[in-house]
């Protein structure tokens, strides 16, 4: 049985893919790897992940590429969402706000984002999304891409603003036990979602769930 891939050797393979493909966020992919990158990282990077986002942000660009005022991407984790809206040319971002309850995801975050830190284009936040006051902040969209993590998808929803624009995702993967609000269709999804408007409603199937996407307004 091989081993696993060195740390150095990875950081090395990436940092040549970052050259190959002339990609920022594969280049700080890179810098963070070759730091002190979390255990879960490869989780975060998977292409279940990737694929699901690069879903997200092809019909952003489509629908609402032009955010009147700062993303909230809410569970952002290791902010890797917000590392690709804010290097998608099609996408006009002031900034990313990368939310998560988990102290640990702030550090890894801004490593990962470093360059748009630096800008004042991103910042990260530790804070639990269901206290959050949307109507202070005033955010020009806020993403929440685990609907099905929450306990009530309609009454949180029901404490924001009426109008805010939103990006939901969520999946019917019941096997999950933290999944405590899944949908069986993207119909049920609109459903609980209740908004107001939608720009884009659709579905991805991948090998084991079908994940849902609403875009619109509140």
């Amino acid at each position: 049985m091989t081993s696993a891939l060195p740390a150095d050797a990875l950081y090395d393979i990436l940092r040549g893919v970052a050259a190959l493909t002339r990609d920022p966020v594969v280049a700080d992919l890179a810098r963070l790897v070759g730091k002190a990158p979390p255990d879960d990282l490869s989780i975060a990077f998977n292409h279940k992940q990737i694929g699901s986002k690069r879903w997200l942000v092809d019909a952003l660009a489509e629908v609402l590429p032009a955010p009147g005022g700062p993303v909230w991407v809410l569970g952002a984790w290791h902010g890797v969402l917000g590392a690709m809206l804010l290097a998608e040319p099609r996408l006009t971002i002031p900034q990313v706000v990368s939310v998560d309850r988990d102290p640990r995801c702030a550090a890894v975050a801004e490593t990962l984002n470093h360059r748009h830190v630096a800008d004042g284009r991103f910042r990260a936040l530790t804070a639990d999304m269901m206290t959050l006051d949307f109507a202070a902040e005033r955010p020009g969209l806020v993403v929440n891409t685990s609907c099905e993590h929450l306990d009530d998808v309609p009454g949180w929803l029901a404490t924001l603003p009426a109008g805010l624009p939103l990006v939901l995702q969520s999946n019917d993967y019941e096997r999950e036990p933290d999944h405590r609000s899944c949908v069986p269709s993207l119909d049920a999804f609109r459903a609980q979602a209740g908004l107001s408007e939608i720009l884009f409603a659709g579905a991805l199937p991948t090998k084991n769930y079908t994940r849902f996407m609403l875009i619109g307004r509140r």
